[in-house]
């Protein structure tokens, strides 16, 4: 369990009574923890939207059974799938996968190793600003902080396997966001908090935007827009709060309060 004393280290420890080894059942609680925020967040909608973690030095990932809400996901109700979309190990469950999950995450994470986790929701604001033409704009800081945003043209409900590689030329080889027109978002990082921490980020962006352009009728001549160096420089001062990497004070932050609310999601 972790300590109520507050460290100053960034990783998160918890004890291993589960059948995985000890780096697996970390990912899966962090992920696990992810969901629950999410919820916590209302972020989530019904049982549908994805989640994934890599396990670190495997080809598998890691998502959330279909008919389960994400304020009932827990480290052993996550499925285990390799690569190429076949269920390793089900959890603790017998619900399966939604297949779009596989589409969209799993492309994503055969072409970007970089990538350990993803994170993609519908939330209703993330979808307005995913259906303006002009996509996100850079008038808030916490839009600066996302810096450079891919796009990905509506193809319909992602069942379609041949979707993924123009997923993924949509996202390209550096980007870790991606706005689905007329549909969401999908944010990406090197671990589960960095990839919370850009989902943060957006929606925070995203809400920001949406309520400015209805202050101004959507007139966008009467926003300010910085300037590229003070963009350039936002982003620089902001990845250097955090020396481990995007995310994670803010994220352990954040799972103290998931813990103290209800830590079932460890099981």
């Amino acid at each position: 369990m972790i300590s109520n004393k507050i460290s100053d280290s960034n990783e998160i420890s918890v004890e291993n009574k589960s059948k995985y080894s000890d780096i697996e059942y970390l990912t899966r609680v962090k992920l696990a923890a992810a969901y629950r925020l999410v919820a916590h967040y209302k972020w989530d909608e019904v049982i549908y939207n994805h989640l994934t973690a890599r396990i670190p030095g495997t080809d598998y990932i890691l998502l959330n059974p279909f008919g389960m809400r994400f304020d009932e996901v827990t480290a052993s109700s996550l499925v285990k799938l390799d690569l190429e979309g076949n269920i390793i190990d089900e959890g603790s469950s017998n619900l399966g996968i939604n297949s779009t999950g596989y589409v969209i995450h799993g492309a994503i994470h055969r072409a970007r190793p970089d990538i350990e986790s993803t994170m993609h929701t519908h939330v209703n604001d993330v979808v307005a600003v995913a259906c303006y033409k002009e996509g996100l704009l850079p008038i808030s800081q916490n839009a600066l902080i996302v810096g450079d945003v891919s796009y990905h043209d509506y193809e319909g409900i992602s069942v379609n396997l041949e979707e993924q590689g123009r997923i993924v030329k949509s996202l390209g080889s550096e980007n870790k966001c991606l706005i689905l027109r007329n549909h969401g978002i999908v944010t990406c990082g090197n671990c589960v908090e960095e990839a919370f921490y850009f989902l943060y980020q957006l929606t925070k962006a995203c809400e920001i935007q949406v309520k400015m352009l209805s202050i101004v009728g959507g007139d966008t001549s009467k926003l300010t827009i910085p300037s590229e160096e003070i963009k350039d420089f936002v982003i620089k001062t902001a990845r250097s709060f955090t020396k481990q990497g995007n995310g994670k004070k803010e994220f352990k932050a954040l799972y103290r309060l998931i813990e103290t609310i209800d830590d079932s999601f460890k099981n």
